[in-house]
């Protein structure tokens, strides 16, 4: 997808990643930032931060990552860990259905503090490589479909953080749905300043009339 060449070509674009503990949210994050694994990752304590620069078609994003902790699920509800998101990651678990139905609860606390209308969000179904066959793999993906659907989210992938199967094709997707919308935005601004700008231009003036006498 072509991009604009905006005159502002630094961008920072927030993505904050939940879910339940254990389904792998920082091991995700670092195998997509670092092309990293490791499986003696210590759980997250509240918040942990981390930031890629992307480039692309001319410009410059820096990718913010928030991997809340998933222990506590009331993190999410303060408010400054929610403003200003460009984009969610919902985190489960392939073998754990729970943590899979957990992800509405994610979500509701999410929405709790912000308008999610117009912030992308996806699943990702982590782990899939513990599943031990094709057969396997397939099985589920439906019901996986079926659930992200219902439940007004933009897209699903099955991924492996050890392999690093998935991953990028998940967050690629991710933020081109992110830049089409804070795109949209841009031009919408851009629409309403011209809009300012030729009332401005076009405000009436008074006519003055010639002065006439009486005698």
């Amino acid at each position: 997808m072509k991009r604009k060449n905006n005159k502002n070509k630094n961008r920072d674009l927030k993505i904050i990643i939940v879910g339940d503990s254990g389904t792998g949210k920082t091991s995700f994050v670092n195998r997509y930032i670092l092309n990293k694994f490791a499986d003696n990752y210590q759980a997250t304590i509240a918040t942990q931060f981390s930031s890629k620069i992307l480039e692309l078609d001319g410009l410059t994003y820096r990718l913010q990552f928030w991997d809340i902790a998933g222990q506590d699920r009331n993190v999410t509800t303060t408010n400054i860990f929610c403003k200003n998101t460009n984009g969610i990651v919902l985190c489960c678990e392939v073998n754990d259905k729970k943590t899979l139905n957990n992800v509405t609860i994610w979500k509701q606390s999410i929405e709790q503090n912000i308008d999610v209308t117009n912030v992308p969000m996806i699943i990702i179904q982590n782990k899939c490589d513990l599943l031990g066959s094709e057969i396997d793999y397939k099985n589920g993906i439906e019901e996986l479909r079926e659930f992200t659907e219902s439940n007004g989210i933009n897209n699903c992938f099955r991924t492996s953080a050890m392999t690093g199967f998935g991953i990028q094709e998940s967050m690629e997707y991710l933020i081109n749905e992110i830049i089409k919308v804070t795109e949209f935005k841009e031009n919408e601004e851009d629409d309403e300043n011209n809009r300012e700008t030729i009332a401005i231009n076009n405000k009436p003036r008074a006519i003055r009339g010639n002065k006439s006498g009486c005698c």
